[in-house]
């Protein structure tokens, strides 16, 4: 059974788009925010799997103590609704398309569940509610937001390892040969090795996308800035210490107009005092997070 946060308002636990799936011998994968609210509908899950209930249930819970109706038991306050979706053995295939073509827009209704891999979402997903059996849910499937690492390094391969558990699409670019830490890191969906002035070729434009500078040497950092600053992206960092990026900065006045020069971000990262290649990627992911939930995110 699929339980997929749809809808959320307020200060929920689980915010829309937010899965968890349980199967019949009572295994659990993702979460829809945790604690009672999670526990509450995961017995329930369990339950209809027992009894081979298969119609699609929508729970609205609200997350106030004294609210009559459906309250979750928490204090959080906001309300959510949660759709429980059996899937049935006969929609194997359907699934196995979404991993062989995991880019399209996948639809679950009283009617079932399709998947369209022509259709596009202007938002991550949807959902409409005319009445108990008159509604859909609409998500777009696929990778969302990717992630352009520019330097195989230590801090490349660390910030590959957490930026793969935050669901970003990743690829590594270096113009090294044979460079171990790209060697290991298995966290990239794509690495590429090619001279860094064909840098501007490897880099997309559009929203959601990420360039992440952080080569080997001053000067390379410095010579790709100023190839990307034109790009419309939705983040252009530089690793580094404030004086190297004021440096970079000023050199690249020289070259660049205002407005290219203020999308270059830097230094990367939010400031925790980090040292250490881990330390330093959990600081640039919380910034990508902070960036990425500020243009999401709709006044309540």
């Amino acid at each position: 059974m699929l339980m997929i946060v749809v809808e959320s308002h307020g200060s929920s636990p689980g915010k829309p788009g937010a899965k968890m799936a349980v199967t019949s011998h009572g295994e659990c994968f993702g979460t829809i925010g945790g604690g009672a609210l999670e526990s509450a509908l995961l017995k329930e899950a369990r339950s209809a799997l027992q009894e081979d209930g298969l119609e699609p249930r929508l729970r609205r819970l609200q997350h106030h103590p004294t609210r009559d109706g459906e309250a979750s038991g928490m204090i959080c306050g906001g309300e959510q609704t949660v759709l429980l979706y059996t899937c049935r053995q006969d929609q194997s295939a359907l699934f196995r398309s979404l991993a062989d073509n995991p880019q399209g827009v996948l639809t679950l209704s009283p009617a079932g569940i399709a998947f369209d891999d022509a259709q596009t979402l202007p938002e991550s997903c949807r959902f409409t509610r005319q009445g108990d059996n008159d509604w859909w849910y609409k998500e777009s499937v696929g990778w969302s937001k990717q992630a352009y690492i520019i330097g195989g390094g230590h801090v490349g391969l660390a910030l590959s390892r957490i930026l793969a558990t935050l669901d970003f699409d990743i690829t590594v670019i270096d113009e090294r040969e044979n460079l171990d830490t790209l060697t290991r890191n298995v966290y990239a969906r794509q690495k590429l090795t090619l001279p860094y002035r064909e840098i501007g070729t490897a880099i997309p434009e559009g929203s959601q996308i990420y360039v992440l500078i952080m080569t080997h040497s001053h000067y390379a950092d410095q010579k790709i800035a100023e190839r990307l600053a034109g790009k419309k992206v939705d983040y252009l960092g530089v690793l580094g210490s404030r004086k190297k990026i004021a440096q970079i900065k000023a050199k690249l006045a020289e070259t660049l107009s205002a407005d290219e020069l203020q999308r270059i971000r830097g230094p990367m990262g939010l400031p925790i005092h980090s040292h250490t290649p881990e330390e330093i990627a959990v600081s640039i992911a919380a910034e990508l997070i902070q960036i990425s939930n500020s243009a999401n995110s709709t006044p309540e």
